[in-house]
Protein backbone atom coordinates (compact mmCIF):
# COMPACT_ATOMS: atom_id res chain seq x y z
CA UNK A 1 0.00 0.00 0.00
CA UNK A 2 1.47 3.48 -0.59
CA UNK A 3 2.59 5.06 2.31
CA UNK A 4 1.75 8.50 1.77
CA UNK A 5 -1.59 7.12 1.52
CA UNK A 6 -1.43 5.29 4.56
CA UNK A 7 -0.65 8.52 6.19
CA UNK A 8 -3.98 9.94 5.17
CA UNK A 9 -5.57 7.40 7.90
CA UNK A 10 -4.17 9.39 11.17
CA UNK A 11 -4.44 12.87 9.26
CA UNK A 12 -8.43 12.57 8.28
CA UNK A 13 -9.02 10.47 11.76
CA UNK A 14 -7.13 14.07 13.73
CA UNK A 15 -9.01 16.28 11.64
CA UNK A 16 -12.63 14.30 12.16
CA UNK A 17 -12.01 14.24 15.76
CA UNK A 18 -11.17 17.95 15.42
CA UNK A 19 -14.85 18.17 13.35
CA UNK A 20 -17.26 16.18 15.66
CA UNK A 21 -16.32 18.58 18.64
CA UNK A 22 -16.45 21.34 16.51
CA UNK A 23 -19.80 20.23 15.46
CA UNK A 24 -20.83 19.32 18.75
CA UNK A 25 -20.27 23.12 19.75
CA UNK A 26 -22.79 24.39 16.70
CA UNK A 27 -25.13 21.70 17.85
CA UNK A 28 -25.02 22.77 21.43
CA UNK A 29 -26.88 26.03 20.07
CA UNK A 30 -27.79 26.37 16.63
CA UNK A 31 -29.82 26.16 14.64
CA UNK A 32 -31.40 29.09 17.63
CA UNK A 33 -35.01 28.70 15.95
CA UNK A 34 -36.63 25.49 15.20
CA UNK A 35 -36.09 24.04 11.66
CA UNK A 36 -37.61 21.39 9.52
CA UNK A 37 -35.29 18.85 7.84
CA UNK A 38 -36.43 16.75 5.31
CA UNK A 39 -39.53 16.45 7.62
CA UNK A 40 -37.76 16.26 10.91
CA UNK A 41 -37.67 19.14 13.65
CA UNK A 42 -34.09 20.68 14.11
CA UNK A 43 -33.10 22.47 16.91
CA UNK A 44 -29.90 23.58 18.79
CA UNK A 45 -29.55 21.54 21.97
CA UNK A 46 -29.85 24.83 24.60
CA UNK A 47 -32.79 26.19 22.51
CA UNK A 48 -35.26 23.55 22.33
CA UNK A 49 -34.30 23.00 26.18
CA UNK A 50 -34.37 26.94 27.32
CA UNK A 51 -38.11 26.71 28.20
CA UNK A 52 -37.65 23.52 30.26
CA UNK A 53 -34.46 24.90 31.83
CA UNK A 54 -36.81 28.17 32.62
CA UNK A 55 -39.45 25.72 34.61
CA UNK A 56 -36.81 23.91 36.44
CA UNK A 57 -35.06 27.10 37.39
CA UNK A 58 -38.16 28.94 38.69
CA UNK A 59 -38.96 25.62 40.52
CA UNK A 60 -35.57 25.83 42.16
CA UNK A 61 -36.10 29.84 42.63
CA UNK A 62 -39.68 29.29 44.48
CA UNK A 63 -38.23 26.01 46.82
CA UNK A 64 -35.41 27.97 47.82
CA UNK A 65 -36.75 31.28 48.28
CA UNK A 66 -40.19 30.72 49.92
CA UNK A 67 -41.52 33.56 52.53
CA UNK A 68 -40.14 30.62 55.47
CA UNK A 69 -36.83 30.83 53.67
CA UNK A 70 -36.46 34.56 53.06
CA UNK A 71 -37.87 35.16 57.33
CA UNK A 72 -34.91 33.07 58.27
CA UNK A 73 -32.57 34.31 56.24
CA UNK A 74 -33.37 38.55 57.20
CA UNK A 75 -33.84 37.15 60.91
CA UNK A 76 -30.97 34.94 61.21
CA UNK A 77 -28.19 35.98 64.12
CA UNK A 78 -26.36 37.96 61.79
CA UNK A 79 -28.43 39.90 60.14
CA UNK A 80 -30.01 40.40 62.85
CA UNK A 81 -26.53 41.81 64.60
CA UNK A 82 -26.56 44.14 61.77
CA UNK A 83 -29.86 45.50 61.36
CA UNK A 84 -29.23 46.60 64.97
CA UNK A 85 -26.07 48.21 64.24
CA UNK A 86 -28.01 50.51 61.58
CA UNK A 87 -31.07 50.84 63.98
CA UNK A 88 -28.56 52.22 66.57
CA UNK A 89 -26.87 54.77 63.86
CA UNK A 90 -30.21 56.10 62.91
CA UNK A 91 -31.92 56.33 66.19
CA UNK A 92 -28.53 58.15 67.71
CA UNK A 93 -28.73 60.23 64.24
CA UNK A 94 -32.82 60.87 64.57
CA UNK A 95 -32.30 61.92 68.82
CA UNK A 96 -28.82 64.43 68.32
CA UNK A 97 -30.03 65.86 65.40
CA UNK A 98 -33.63 65.40 63.73
CA UNK A 99 -35.79 64.98 66.79
CA UNK A 100 -33.81 68.30 68.22
CA UNK A 101 -34.08 70.13 65.07
CA UNK A 102 -37.81 69.66 65.29
CA UNK A 103 -38.40 70.32 69.07
CA UNK A 104 -35.55 73.35 69.54
CA UNK A 105 -36.78 73.43 72.92
CA UNK A 106 -35.41 69.60 73.91
CA UNK A 107 -31.78 71.35 73.28
CA UNK A 108 -31.88 73.19 76.78
CA UNK A 109 -32.48 69.83 78.65
CA UNK A 110 -31.03 66.70 76.82
CA UNK A 111 -28.10 65.58 78.03
CA UNK A 112 -25.76 62.68 76.73
CA UNK A 113 -27.44 60.57 79.56
CA UNK A 114 -30.92 61.11 78.27
CA UNK A 115 -29.85 60.28 74.67
CA UNK A 116 -28.10 57.43 75.48
CA UNK A 117 -31.01 55.99 77.62
CA UNK A 118 -33.45 57.40 75.01
CA UNK A 119 -31.55 55.44 71.99
CA UNK A 120 -31.73 52.15 74.01
CA UNK A 121 -35.56 52.24 74.48
CA UNK A 122 -35.70 52.66 70.82
CA UNK A 123 -34.22 50.50 69.48
CA UNK A 124 -34.89 47.83 71.91
CA UNK A 125 -38.35 48.76 70.69
CA UNK A 126 -37.74 48.89 66.99
CA UNK A 127 -35.79 45.61 67.36
CA UNK A 128 -39.11 43.65 69.00
CA UNK A 129 -41.30 44.75 65.69
CA UNK A 130 -38.60 43.97 63.62
CA UNK A 131 -40.06 39.94 63.22
CA UNK A 132 -43.32 40.87 62.87
CA UNK A 133 -42.85 43.27 60.42
CA UNK A 134 -40.92 40.63 58.36
CA UNK A 135 -43.07 37.69 59.09
CA UNK A 136 -45.92 39.84 57.74
CA UNK A 137 -44.36 41.79 54.52
CA UNK A 138 -42.30 38.62 53.52
CA UNK A 139 -45.38 36.77 51.87
CA UNK A 140 -46.64 40.02 50.43
CA UNK A 141 -43.01 40.47 48.60
CA UNK A 142 -43.20 37.16 47.63
CA UNK A 143 -46.41 37.67 46.44
CA UNK A 144 -45.88 40.48 44.75
CA UNK A 145 -42.71 39.66 42.86
CA UNK A 146 -43.53 36.21 41.77
CA UNK A 147 -40.10 34.95 42.17
CA UNK A 148 -40.84 31.77 40.25
CA UNK A 149 -42.77 33.78 37.15
CA UNK A 150 -39.79 36.23 37.21
CA UNK A 151 -37.07 33.84 36.65
CA UNK A 152 -39.17 31.51 34.52
CA UNK A 153 -39.53 34.92 32.16
CA UNK A 154 -36.14 36.61 32.37
CA UNK A 155 -34.80 33.18 30.89
CA UNK A 156 -36.75 32.21 28.39
CA UNK A 157 -36.68 35.14 27.28
CA UNK A 158 -33.18 35.37 27.32
CA UNK A 159 -31.61 35.37 23.63
CA UNK A 160 -29.63 32.03 23.26
CA UNK A 161 -27.16 34.35 21.27
CA UNK A 162 -26.12 36.09 23.80
CA UNK A 163 -25.44 32.59 26.01
CA UNK A 164 -23.47 31.33 22.69
CA UNK A 165 -21.25 34.74 22.40
CA UNK A 166 -20.56 34.46 26.20
CA UNK A 167 -19.29 30.77 26.16
CA UNK A 168 -17.24 31.21 23.06
CA UNK A 169 -15.87 34.74 24.89
CA UNK A 170 -15.23 33.31 28.23
CA UNK A 171 -14.03 29.24 27.23
CA UNK A 172 -12.23 29.86 23.94
CA UNK A 173 -9.03 28.41 25.59
CA UNK A 174 -10.74 25.13 26.95
CA UNK A 175 -13.38 24.51 24.03
CA UNK A 176 -9.72 25.22 21.48
CA UNK A 177 -8.12 22.51 24.37
CA UNK A 178 -11.00 19.86 23.61
CA UNK A 179 -10.58 20.24 19.77
CA UNK A 180 -6.98 19.67 20.23
CA UNK A 181 -7.29 16.76 22.46
CA UNK A 182 -10.03 15.27 20.05
CA UNK A 183 -7.58 15.86 16.83
CA UNK A 184 -4.49 13.91 18.97
CA UNK A 185 -6.39 11.15 19.83
CA UNK A 186 -8.23 10.71 16.57
CA UNK A 187 -4.01 10.67 15.20
CA UNK A 188 -2.85 8.22 17.99
CA UNK A 189 -5.88 5.69 16.61
CA UNK A 190 -4.61 6.40 13.02
CA UNK A 191 -1.22 5.58 14.05
CA UNK A 192 -2.50 2.26 15.78
CA UNK A 193 -4.67 1.69 12.51
CA UNK A 194 -1.82 1.58 10.08
CA UNK A 195 0.13 -0.30 12.37
CA UNK A 196 -2.48 -3.04 12.51
CA UNK A 197 -2.48 -3.00 8.92
CA UNK A 198 1.04 -3.35 8.44
CA UNK A 199 0.98 -6.17 10.79
CA UNK A 200 -2.04 -7.72 8.71
CA UNK A 201 -0.10 -7.04 5.32
CA UNK A 202 3.24 -8.99 7.03
CA UNK A 203 0.69 -11.95 7.84
CA UNK A 204 -0.25 -12.12 4.41
CA UNK A 205 2.87 -12.66 2.80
Amino acid sequence: MNQYLLLLIPILNAAFGWWVIETLFIFLFRPFDEKNFAGMKVQGIIPSLQTEIADKAGEWVEENFSPQKLENFLLNQENRKEIHSILEAKADDFIRNKLTDRISLLKMFITETIIVQAKEVLVEQLDEMIPDLVKNFSPKISASMNIRREVQSRIASYPVQHIEQEVNKRFRKKILFIKCMAAFIGLLIGFLEISLLIEIGRAHV
